[in-house]
């Protein structure tokens, strides 16, 4: 089943919230752990202000005891998950698993609809991202918010309440509290959207991952300016995978900003694409030779942006045609010389979100550019004000969820689902389970 609601509604700005770092969950007594380095991500290329700093190879943290409260009596101890409890057993649901403390600045959200994604099947099968069992995938939800830390609302977060709707993005992927294979999930208040009125749950189950990978592409890996009013560009950017969900919604904010955008998808999703702004689809099933030509006669400036969406081997046929029409910008007008008469570097920018050929594959003409999904979380700040920013365009229905195919019957459904997401793809459209209330 394929749905889409598109409504317009009345423009509404949200105050700007003040921020403090997240804290570890509650605990009842104060304990040590032990983190080795080696179970760290990669460093996160911020600021220094910004950035968590490792002394030794073990670094000691100390977890304070925290208290969270809630506005309504919230006695329920347990829940159901979907869990893995190792690589070759089938999923199981087990309906004794505590349910998530919450720190201050968290809410716990019962979800309504889960979104699925590629990441939720493969890593089980391949054995990656999953660091103990039992384990819990998940990575976007959408539903009821039934419980506040003691910080929510304190001036940090868009004025949430106990049975606000909300869609829910989970980036931190080592926390099993953050995940959405649950009934409940417990998510920083700052780091959530509320669901606007014109859409369903199943709608904002297809938003959280897509739209803040997107977010990560133009904000972060690009260097566009995250602004309620966004800045025009004159340019061109180029997605291979325009139908996956992460091209659907970098469609959008490519369009938001005034871009040219060509997209690389079957040519069944053509209109589909259209209808969100995209402005010239090639079909993905044509010959390189032709993928190029088009490419060559639809970008009579060149490229200035380019997004792979699918494989490093699509990866690669991006770059190279990056580098084959990057002398188009150099002798491109548009961006020509500075205020001292200097010409302006005008290389082209690739963006990877499945993965980028070893270096020695990448065009020296091309600027590759990290896709650091985890600055969402780690820099609050940032995922705040994003937050507050695309909640004014889905408000606004200058950004439309994704389509998505529904299955009914909760946690027990999600393993027939990713077999089919596995098996068939994605196609266009989000697979989205609906939990039972």
């Amino acid at each position: 089943m394929s749905s889409t609601k598109v409504q317009e509604v009345s423009r509404k700005r949200l105050g700007s919230p003040l921020y403090e770092p997240t804290k570890p969950p509650a605990t009842k007594r104060s304990r040590k752990v032990l983190v080795s380095k080696e179970e760290i991500d990669e460093a996160d290329p911020l600021p220094s202000s910004k950035k968590h700093k490792l002394e030794n190879s073990l670094e000691l943290k100390e977890i304070s005891t925290v208290e969270t409260i809630s506005q309504i009596s919230f006695n329920q101890r347990h829940q159901s998950i979907l869990s893995i409890t190792h690589f070759k057993q089938p999923l199981q649901i087990q309906s004794d698993y505590p349910i998530p403390e919450i720190s201050p600045y968290e809410i716990l959200v019962q979800n309504r609809a889960i979104g699925l994604n590629p990441i939720d099947w493969k890593g089980k099968k391949y054995g990656f991202g999953i660091y103990h069992f039992p384990w819990i995938n998940g990575r976007e939800s959408s539903g009821e918010v039934v419980k506040l830390g003691n910080k929510v609302n304190s001036k940090t977060s868009h004025h949430l309440a106990i049975g606000d709707k909300v869609i829910v993005s989970s980036t931190s992927y080592r926390d099993n509290r953050t995940s959405t294979f649950q009934q409940y999930t417990a998510i920083d208040s700052r780091l959530v959207w509320k669901l606007p009125p014109q859409y369903t749950y199943e709608d904002g189950a297809t938003i959280g991952v897509g739209l803040v990978t997107a977010g990560i592409l133009f904000y972060n890996s690009f260097g566009f300016e995250l602004s309620p009013m966004p800045k025009v560009h004159s340019g061109t950017l180029l997605i291979w995978g325009g139908s996956t969900i992460v091209g659907i919604y970098a469609a959008q904010l490519a369009k938001l900003h005034g871009l040219t955008v060509i997209a690389i998808a079957g040519n069944k999703h053509a209109h589909y694409l259209t209808s969100l702004g995209v402005d010239y689809i090639i079909d993905r099933f044509a010959s390189d030779d032709e993928i190029l030509a088009q490419v060559e006669k639809l970008s009579p400036n060149g490229i200035d942006y380019g997004i792979d969406c699918v494989s490093k081997e699509t990866a690669i046929k991006v770059l190279n045609m990056l580098d084959s029409n990057s002398y188009k910008l150099k002798s491109s007008l548009k961006k020509g010389a500075n205020e001292d008469g200097q010409t302006v570097d005008s290389s082209p920018q690739f963006a990877g979100v499945v993965g980028v050929p070893k270096e020695e594959r990448i065009p020296k003409s091309v600027h590759l550019k990290p896709v650091i999904i985890k600055r969402f979380h780690e820099d609050v700040e940032f995922g705040a004000n994003f937050i507050a920013i695309t909640s004014l365009f889905l408000r606004n229905s200058q950004i439309k969820p994704a389509r998505y195919k529904q299955y009914n019957g909760g946690l027990e459904i999600i393993e027939d689902a990713l077999n089919d997401l596995e098996k068939i793809g994605a196609n266009g459209e989000k697979y989205v389970v609906s939990l039972k209330n």
